[in-house]
């Protein structure tokens, strides 16, 4: 595997993990862990756009990135990407973010494992990973 591919594919696990802590806390932090759900989904898309060879400009909107993957199965976690796609850059701002609950939050995160698990097969080669030989 291409190891700028396995690097994205290490800071979007550092992502996920960050955005268990934060909502596993006992006084969650949703927001953060929103921001962190939203930077797991973006860098699992440009993984597979880099493993594509398509180009992307720098751009932290994960409806553009679901585009250029042109892929229908990932298509179906639209709704997802979307709900997390303020949570990118408007994050650093006060103002109008949607807002969460801890349940609500939590379900975000069941929803991103689930588009990891059907994003992760297309970036991930088999062969490779079971030996080291990258």
């Amino acid at each position: 595997m291409h190891n700028l591919v396995q690097e994205w594919l290490a800071k979007a696990e550092e992502d996920r993990d960050s955005a268990r802590v934060l909502l596993g806390d006992d006084s969650p932090l949703i927001t953060p862990a929103l921001f962190h759900m939203q930077q797991c989904a973006e860098k699992l898309l440009k993984a597979l756009l880099i493993k594509k060879n398509v180009y992307f400009e720098r751009r932290h909107d994960l409806s553009y990135l679901i585009r250029l993957a042109n892929d229908t199965e990932l298509l179906s976690y639209s709704r997802l990407l979307n709900e997390l796609n303020p949570f990118a850059v408007e994050i650093r701002y006060p103002g109008d973010l949607p807002k969460f609950s801890v349940n609500e939050a939590s379900e975000l995160l069941k929803q991103l494992e689930a588009f990891r698990e059907a994003i992760l097969p297309q970036i991930v080669d088999h062969k490779s990973t079971c030996s080291n030989s990258e």
